[in-house]
């Protein structure tokens, strides 16, 4: 009766938690009533829907018109990764237009031949400022973050065939004038108000060259030949010294700037330095109806409470699973008394426990290596998202080796000093193997209803940065499904690793940690490779290829799944002496929310940008 009410608590304060975080974010994106957020859906010129969000400021009226921003995220992103710069922009009295390209969130997908028409669908949000009433056509500007940069640059070489254009600034997160098909487009510049945020540590833009062929890297990006000849409005670099930071370059009015935060790529969207940079470059060029200092920001208390809600999903799953342990119908998934640790006591037995965890370690990083060598960009008609594709196959040869490890542990030692696999729960009756599902699929579902709760109520999501869990269409389900078999070996084979194999008095009460550790360490080391690299010479150890490039960025929220998905399955572990049902719901969740935060692009084929 106790455990039972403390798992009511539990799932109480977890949709408390839930709740608040909808309440507060939406509260903050709103600016308190001040800004109305509406989700649009529309159509662009070649045909495909775009998803968006429409911020309306109070000020912005027939009568006072005010200026409108476009906002547009990076490739493998959604338009809710925009949101430090959408809040603050609306804040200030801008209309935000806040656009998933095609493929990306909500916006229909496409085949690769359709991907880029119409601006990757960023001028359907043009074209639809150019119609309302409440802005101010003259002060029309587009922002992007990476792709979504070069996503304006396309959009400004449409613009430029109207006969009287609606863009009038355009304003580079941690990308340039070159588009994602490699057209240059800083002829398409001309009459309009430039700046861009050139972060020292750009993993895949502004790494160029001077003028007799050598290498410069992001963080010498400003004695460059591309950034002098960018302040002097396209008209060459000779003569010019090295690009200030910061300092405005004037022409007929107009001016462009180049600021250089200490950052990496992913860093620009989630930075107070770099959303300042931008609310002080549209303050200077369009002036805002409602001036703010920019230091003056709020969305990181909108990030902090889209956070809470994200902790609140875990506790909820965690929690409802062990409040239905209680249940008539899935109380025969509890076990008769907690499952206890094992007792490594031998010299051999705790060797056999740290070899096999630091061969895995060395196995997890050299297999992602190998994957994002061989598997990145290689969608097919069925595989239809490069990264569920990329992170599933490391999953699964990660599960394949540790499944050998297992076997070689069991038959080598194990045996013969008294291991019983089926004794620690690896083997399960039929019977409860159906309720494991079924009560795995209803927890997934209740966190997933929660989740779309928070989306048609209050406009939000639980996120942190590039740890994303957010509301995906009917099509997103399909997709998931093609993906969850790979996510669910690698779970299942590491819930039975760490809880039937490890659970032992090695760490004592950390060892729950030790194994995260471990778990996390292949992911770790790789990206301390890469960076250690890139921050102490300039450049990334492996860059060759956009797969390279991105692939330590891939491995943020990999690491945070990798250390705290081992904790969420031993509690429910100690539980039910079963390693499959807390697994279970891990693959479903980490699958989705892969699938609903990337690009898809129907009919397969690589889809690289080619100026990397």
């Amino acid at each position: 009766m106790k455990a039972k009410k403390s798992a009511k608590f539990w799932v109480c304060l977890a949709l408390v938690l839930c709740l608040v975080s909808m309440i507060m974010a939406s509260a903050i994106q709103g600016s308190w009533g001040r800004v109305k957020v509406s989700e649009l859906r529309l159509i662009d010129r070649s045909g495909y829907e775009v998803s968006a969000l429409l911020y309306k400021p109070a000020n912005a009226t027939s009568e006072t018109p005010a200026p409108a921003i476009i906002t547009v995220e990076g490739w493998y992103n959604n338009k809710e990764m925009q949101d430090l710069y959408s809040v603050e922009y609306a804040r200030r009295g801008y209309v935000v237009i806040a656009v998933d390209m095609h493929g990306h969130g909500d916006s229909e997908s496409t085949d690769a031949n359709g991907l880029y028409t119409s601006a990757v669908g960023l001028d359907a949000a043009v074209e639809l400022a150019g119609t309302l009433p409440y802005i101010d056509k003259t002060r029309i500007g587009v922002t992007g973050h990476s792709s979504g940069g070069a996503a304006c640059d396309m959009a400004v070489g449409i613009d430029n065939e109207r006969e009287t254009p609606l863009i009038s600034a355009v304003f580079y997160e941690a990308s340039t004038w070159t588009d994602d098909t490699g057209v240059d487009h800083s002829a398409d510049l001309d009459g309009r108000y430039v700046g861009l945020i050139a972060d020292k540590y750009d993993e895949f833009f502004f790494w160029t060259s001077d003028e007799n062929g050598n290498e410069i890297v992001p963080r010498d990006f400003a004695t460059s030949p591309d950034a002098k000849n960018f302040v002097n409005f396209n008209n060459g670099s000779e003569g010019m010294e090295d690009v200030v930071p910061g300092k405005y370059y004037e022409q007929d009015g107009l001016f462009r700037v180049i600021y250089q935060p200490d950052c990496t790529h992913p860093w620009v969207h989630f930075s107070s330095t770099c959303v300042g940079y931008g609310i002080k470059f549209f303050e200077d060029a369009f002036g805002a109806p409602n001036p703010i200092a920019e230091n003056n920001q709020v969305w990181q208390w909108k990030t902090a409470f889209n956070f809470l809600g994200l902790i609140g999903i875990v506790i909820f799953v965690v929690a409802f699973m062990s409040l239905m342990l209680d249940t008539k119908y899935f109380g025969v998934l509890k076990a008769d008394k907690e499952v206890l640790a094992l007792q490594a006591k031998t010299g051999k037995d705790k060797l056999w426990f740290w070899i096999p965890l630091v061969l895995c370690a060395i196995f997890s990083g050299l297999s992602y290596y190998w994957t994002i060598v061989n598997v990145y960009s290689k969608t097919t008609t069925f595989f239809v998202q490069t990264g569920p594709l990329t992170t599933g196959v490391w999953c699964a040869l990660c599960a394949a080796f540790c499944i050998i490890v297992l076997l070689v542990y069991y038959y080598a030692h194990g045996k013969k000093n008294g291991f019983d696999p089926a004794a620690r729960g690896v083997k399960i009756s039929l019977a409860k193997l159906w309720r494991t599902v079924v009560l795995a699929v209803l927890t997934t579902a209740l966190a997933f209803g929660i989740l779309f709760f928070a989306d048609y109520f209050f406009k939000s999501d639980f996120r942190l940065w590039v740890l994303t869990l957010k509301a995906f269409d009917a099509d997103k389900v399909i997709i998931g499904l093609k993906y969850l078999p790979m996510f669910l070996l690698f779970y299942i084979a590491n819930s039975v690793s760490f809880n039937c194999f490890n659970y032992n008095n090695i760490g004592g009460k950390l060892n729950t940690a030790l194994l995260g550790l471990f778990n996390a360490l292949g992911a770790l080391g790789f990206i301390a490779i890469q960076y250690v690299t890139f921050f102490t010479t300039g450049a990334l150890k492996w860059y060759s290829t956009e797969g390279f490039r991105i692939s330590g960025i891939w491995l943020y929220p990999a690491c945070v799944f990798l250390f705290v998905t081992p904790f969420m399955t031993r509690f429910i572990y100690k539980k039910t002496k079963n390693p499959y049902l807390c697994a279970i719901v891990n693959a479903i969740l980490i699958t989705m929310m892969c699938v609903a935060n990337t690009c898809t692009v129907l009919g397969g084929g690589a889809v690289v940008a080619a100026n990397y």
